[in-house]
Formats: structure tokens, sequence, C-alpha cells
């Protein structure tokens, strides 16, 4: 299994980066003082730029989400546990994706 400690860092680490892109582009869209422009196409490409700033938050957020849960797992001792089958993560999956929930295998079925 990797080193808890290093990759807790580096999960760590992504967290405070990931959740810094967060508050900007939150603080970007609820900027009340923001000025609207009157010009219709120019309001629509604001519009558009919003709605690309909400997806990327989206992601943003889902990504929070799976770093605080693989930090909780750690936490708890079942990092590296497949949360399927109860079986081992492999080494190499979890230093590919250190925020994995499940085996290979269990990954790979289609439900």
């Amino acid at each position: 299994m990797p080193d808890a400690d290093s990759v807790r860092a580096k999960l760590e680490q992504e967290l405070r980066e990931v959740t810094g892109r967060h508050a900007r582009i939150d603080a970007h869209l609820h900027n009340a003082d923001r000025e609207v422009p009157q010009d219709s196409a120019d309001r629509a490409q604001l519009m558009e730029h919003d709605e690309v700033l909400e997806a990327l938050d989206d992601v943003e957020r889902a990504r929070i989400a799976d770093l605080r849960a693989a930090l909780r797992r750690m936490d708890a001792g079942t990092w590296g546990v497949c949360v399927r089958c109860g079986g081992a993560i492999s080494e190499r999956r979890l230093i590919a994706l250190p925020t994995a929930t499940q085996c290979i295998r269990c990954a790979e079925v289609v439900v």
C-alpha cells in the first residue's frame, strides 16, 4: 500500500487548491456589485460565461467531496478497502486514484 502519510499530504494540498478555486468561482458568481451589460449580446455572453463557471463549480464541489471522503476513510482506517466487496484496492490503483472507493474489479462491473 502507498505511504498513507504522503498520500494524505497530497490529498490535503489538493483539497486546499480546489477549495480556493471553488471560493473564487463562488465569489464571482455571487458578486451582487457586478455590472450587467445593457447590450443583449453582451448579457448573453455574460450568461454563457456564468453557465461555464457554474459547471466548473459543480466539478469542484464533487472533487471536494471526493477528497474529504478519502481523508475520512483514512481517519477511519478504511482507505484502500473496496466499499462494494470489502477487498483491498490495489496499490497501483490507489497511487493513480487515491480517492478510489472500489477495487478495479468492482469498478468495472456495470450495474
